[in-house]
Formats: C-alpha cells, structure tokens, sequence
C-alpha cells in the first residue's frame, strides 16, 4: 500500500528531520484519533508545549499507530543541511510514498518549496509523488514528526519511548 510521509524539523542541537510513514488507508483514522487529544481550545498539538503526562499520552497514541518515522540529523540547521535532509526524505520516499506533506518553516517556505521540487525532478518521482508544505495545524498528521522529533532530541526516556518505531537514516 503506498504511504503518505509528514515532516517535521526541531533545531535544536542541529537539524533533526523527521519523516513519519502513514499508509494511505489509515490517513484518515489518524488523524482523527490525533484531533481527539487536542484540549479545548487547542488548534493543534505542539510537543513542546505539553506538560509531560499529556506527551505520554500523545507518544501512547502515536505508538498505537506503528507507524516508522525515519530520521535525518545534521549537525548545524543550516539551508545546506536542510536541503540534504529534504533532498534524503525525497530519496527514501520516491518509489514507495504518493504523498509527502512538510511543515510551513516561515523562515524557509520559498527555500523548501524549491528544494522539494527539484528532488522529485531529480528522484523521477515529480509525476506520482504529491508535496505540500503546510502550517501545522492543517494535518494532524504533522504533529507525529513534531513530538517524534522532540523526544529524539530530548533523549532519555523520551527517546526510548519512540527509538522502537524510528530509524536513523543517511543525509
């Protein structure tokens, strides 16, 4: 079944990227699944922002899912190594991936727009795989590579509760 890949990026200690992989028919359970956590008033879920027994809950949920999410380090968030990253995210996605959707990065929106356009040229995958980049709060689905990312980064157990469904992959 071909996959449907959501993105998300933390900066701190460098670039991590992280690359959830949803199979196409389950998209739309999940993401209800996710909306249902959201707290009143809530637009979306945003790890960073969650005190730690709702992020287990949320972490819970997503690993309910067993979905894998491959990760992409550089050691420095720099445009270069945000253009390795997306670049490696379209590689690993190109022959199996008909949707790929990135979070909106104001600071990059023009830069990963171009970048991503011309790695599914350059991946011959420009025909039958479809990208966005989009703000967060329009796909649930993006809130998986956010906390996936902020557990990775924070380490610990945090780490230990997502390294099972994760695998860190070449830039």
């Amino acid at each position: 079944m071909p996959t449907h890949v959501f993105v998300d990026e933390t900066k701190s200690k460098g670039l991590l990227m992280a690359a959830a992989y949803c199979p196409a028919g389950d998209v739309a359970v999940h993401r209800k699944a996710l909306r249902s956590l959201l707290l009143p008033g809530q637009e979306r879920l945003h790890f960073n922002h969650e005190r730690p027994p709702r992020r287990k809950q949320i972490i819970d949920v997503i690993t309910g899912f067993g979905l894998m999410v491959d990760l992409y380090f550089a050691d420095r968030p720099t445009l270069a190594n945000r253009k390795r990253c997306l670049e490696a995210i379209v590689r690993d996605c190109a022959g199996t991936s008909e949707r790929l959707v990135a979070e909106m990065d104001e600071s990059a929106y023009e830069y990963d727009l171009r970048i991503l356009r011309e790695a599914t040229h350059r991946f011959g995958c420009h025909e039958t795989l479809r990208w966005d980049v989009l703000v967060a709060k329009a796909d649930p689905l993006l809130w998986v590579p956010d906390a996936v990312a902020w557990c990775w980064m924070r380490g610990g157990d945090w780490k230990r509760y997502v390294a099972r469904f994760c695998e860190v992959r070449e830039v």
